[in-house]
């Protein structure tokens, strides 16, 4: 979040699209495809409306429009359907956060509807220009097209009755849509950025695979299990559907970051399964249905229970953005040290804490940030020989007069610079600082 909030801040001052970095000092005056602007733009004036309270609320309200978008195509047994539905969206929760991505997910469900419709297809064209200057995201809603497609195709092959209409009129509209992601100020330079960023970021977390040692990821294996057992009591095969979980299951095990985008796209195939698992199991019998409660009575039950949700979720939202809980995670304190004392020279810093020093400590330019993309191989193969103590860290740092040094106090580095000149200044449980 931290490096789109204080770019959107810039855009913001200066009111204008920032193109060149001017953010660091190992890639300062670069051109940058910021792919992103609207929505960092976004992100600083829900900021100066509202602090993080309204950023919070924003990720909130983006989560429940996505998933009720979903919840609108299921038919079928209504409990199933809502515990499909909030499964998925504890599934998606570990990605889900203040960052632009989430308004791609947004749009893969609002894309995913407009391809099961088969009509208003010329509202492709205006999303996707809007898209390639949101967020980089864009090139999985050409993936979720080409799913549909092939399954499209399957469906034609299988089919005695051949009508090859509806892909051609899919192929048709998808060039359409791809020449409107040039509708943006970085022009043909947008379809560099999806796979640039696959090329340099595979020593990212979020960009490696999910780690079922941990609990959060648990609700993805639930997804597919469900989807395993449920598989043989479908009544007839959805190929579009399929070939969409398939592929974006594919993406999720390659990369966590995609464990949003399986979940909204696995959501109606799992709906339909299940449904016809519970159809294919349920017994001719029916249990003699209960009389309804009198209407008022209803209406203040439920009056009740949407105000405690209600509470519940804004008092949620107001603990969750609370500065403390915001900044639980970074060198608050190693910063504090930073700004009283002042030291001179270049900082090396963590790449983890990158943007959010670019927000909190500006006036320090940054050797390497979250932007992947803009750093590329050659930064973060630097950035990593020096983290790591290899052998040539020490010439690294001296060829970017280095002379401050914010990390995490587990790298190999930090045994290694006291014996080539550097002095430890600060240390606590987060973050260590050398200086020479």
């Amino acid at each position: 979040m931290w490096w789109h909030l204080r770019a959107g801040q810039i855009m913001f001052e200066q009111k204008q699209i920032l193109l060149t970095d001017v953010f660091s000092y190992t890639r300062n005056g670069t051109e940058w495809v910021n792919a992103f602007w609207i929505s960092e733009i976004l992100l600083y004036a829900l900021y100066a409306i509202g602090g993080f309270f309204a950023i919070t609320f924003f990720v909130s309200i983006i989560g429940v429009v996505t998933f009720y978008l979903i919840w609108c195509r299921l038919s079928g047994n209504i409990f199933i359907n809502a515990f499909i539905v909030i499964l998925a969206a504890i599934t998606a929760a570990p990605i889900w956060g203040p960052r632009p991505q989430i308004l791609s997910f947004l749009l893969i469900a609002i894309l995913d509807n407009l391809l099961i419709k088969k009509q208003l297809r010329w509202i492709w064209i205006p999303l996707f220009a809007l898209w390639s200057n949101i967020h980089g995201g864009w090139i999985w809603g050409f993936l979720l097209i080409s799913a549909h497609i092939a399954g499209e195709a399957i469906e034609q092959f299988t089919s005695q009755e051949k009508n090859w209409s509806e892909i051609k009129n899919l192929i048709g509209w998808s060039a359409l849509s791809s020449l409107a992601i040039g509708f943006n100020p970085n022009g043909l330079a947008i379809w560099i950025l999806p796979f640039q960023q696959i090329n340099v970021s595979l020593q990212i977390q979020e960009w490696l695979s999910p780690d079922f040692h941990q609990i959060a990821f648990h609700p993805l294996l639930w997804m597919i299990f469900f989807l395993l057992l449920s598989a043989p009591f479908a009544k007839k095969q959805n190929w579009s559907q399929i070939f969409k979980v398939l592929g974006f299951a594919y993406l999720t095990f390659f990369s966590q970051r995609n464990i949003a985008l399986f979940a909204i796209v696995a959501t109606p195939l799992l709906s339909d399964w299940m449904n016809a698992t519970l159809q294919h199991f349920q017994r001719d019998t029916r249990l003699t249905p209960r009389g309804e409660l009198p209407r008022p009575l209803r209406l203040f039950i439920n009056s009740i229970l949407v105000l405690a949700l209600t509470v519940t979720a804004l008092g949620n939202t107001y603990l969750a953005s609370l500065p403390e809980k915001v900044d639980e995670n970074y060198p608050v304190h190693a910063i504090k040290w930073i700004k009283e004392n002042q030291p001179q020279g270049n900082l090396f810093n963590s790449y983890n804490w990158g943007g959010y020093l670019l927000w909190t400590l500006p006036e320090y330019p940054a050797f390497v940030d979250g932007r992947a993309d803009l750093y590329g191989n050659e930064i973060i193969n630097q950035w990593h020989a020096v983290v790591s103590g290899n052998e040539n860290a020490i010439h690294i740092l001296d060829e970017w007069q280095v002379n401050l040094i914010l990390i995490e106090p587990y790298w190999e580095i930090t045994k290694v610079l006291e014996m080539n000149g550097w002095q430890k200044v600060y240390e606590d449980e987060q973050a260590v600082i050398f200086i020479r």
